[in-house]
């Protein structure tokens, strides 16, 4: 009778998987369900010379783009929103510091959905934008079929995806409770996979609840329990954004710019290289200030 092997690993333990010069994808959606625990942590340990393709982002990539980690960057946004629609250090660092592949979310899809797909392009829908001027991996070409010109992107090699749910078993079977995003592309698209949870569950409970799984255990090689592992930002169900935090990540960064380093060496040295691990790390927040982005406590006070 065949056994399976459990996927557990610590945050420290998956973060050892991802060697300098990867290509790695991020899940996730600006400020929401995103792996910051793992990229933290990947900071922490200063990876080098990445290529990073990463859904719409925010300050967890920024974060990157800080420490020099990235050569190369393909997403169709890195802000967050109200608090800085783009983040300072992709403002002042674009194509100065890294390399940038201009991409909007469909060609983004395209590019997931050819390396999934295991074909040589898929056409987008860009002719007329800038993006074929800005993004190498996008050529026009004749119609074969006699219409106009069109688009063509070709497939992105991930080695390793970074991606935040919900929970999971320990065997892999992961569960969003909210909107899963592109993070299916990038599991079936990546060589290996990573998933950062909020809940380790019992299988009979993924079981239970068979239709909410998102990412079955065959597209999933790690799973890490990290609660609070979308922090600062937010998490489907469990926490909103943290604008506190948020905002001392930006507001640091901004005085960096304005050639006082100290605010942001303190932000780096409280949240990132200070804290040993991801429970140090949420120690450092507060629990009590944690608690207070509960979505359950937002409800009650509605």
């Amino acid at each position: 009778m065949a056994t399976r092997t459990p996927k557990l690993m610590t945050v420290e333990d998956a973060a050892e998987l991802i060697r300098d010069g990867d290509t790695i994808g991020i899940g996730g959606f600006i400020t929401t369900n995103k792996p910051c625990a793992l990229i933290r942590r990947l900071t922490r340990l200063r990876c080098k010379h990445l290529t990073v393709v990463a859904a719409p982002s925010g300050p967890e990539l920024d974060l990157m783009l800080a420490n020099d980690m990235i050569d190369r960057l393909i997403t169709p946004y890195c802000g967050a929103e109200a608090v800085s629609p783009i983040l300072p250090f992709f403002q002042k660092w674009a194509g100065r510091r890294f390399q940038v592949d201009e991409v909007d979310n469909g060609t983004l899809i395209a590019m997931l959905k050819a390396q999934i797909q295991r074909v040589p392009f898929l056409p987008v829908n860009v002719v007329g934008t800038s993006i074929p001027d800005l993004n190498p991996r996008v050529k026009v070409i004749d119609d074969p079929f006699g219409g106009p010109p069109i688009a063509v992107v070709k497939p992105i090699e991930i080695d390793v995806a970074i991606i935040h749910a919900t929970r999971a078993d320990r065997w892999g079977n992961v569960q969003h409770f909210g909107p899963l995003f592109i993070d299916h592309l990038f599991a079936q698209a990546a060589k290996k996979v990573i998933v950062t949870v909020e809940r380790l569950v019992p299988n009979a409970t993924i079981r239970g609840n068979a239709l909410l799984t998102s990412l079955p255990s065959a597209f999933v090689d790690v799973i890490v329990e990290a609660p609070y592992g979308a922090h600062p930002g937010g998490s489907h169900n469990f926490y909103r954004l943290d604008t506190e935090r948020l905002r001392m990540f930006v507001d640091g960064a901004k005085a960096y710019f304005a050639g006082n380093p100290e605010p942001w060496n303190s932000y780096m040295e409280l949240f990132v290289d200070g804290p040993a691990t991801h429970g140090e790390y949420c120690e450092m927040v507060g629990m009590s200030n944690m608690f207070k982005l509960s979505l359950e406590r937002l409800d009650e006070e509605s």
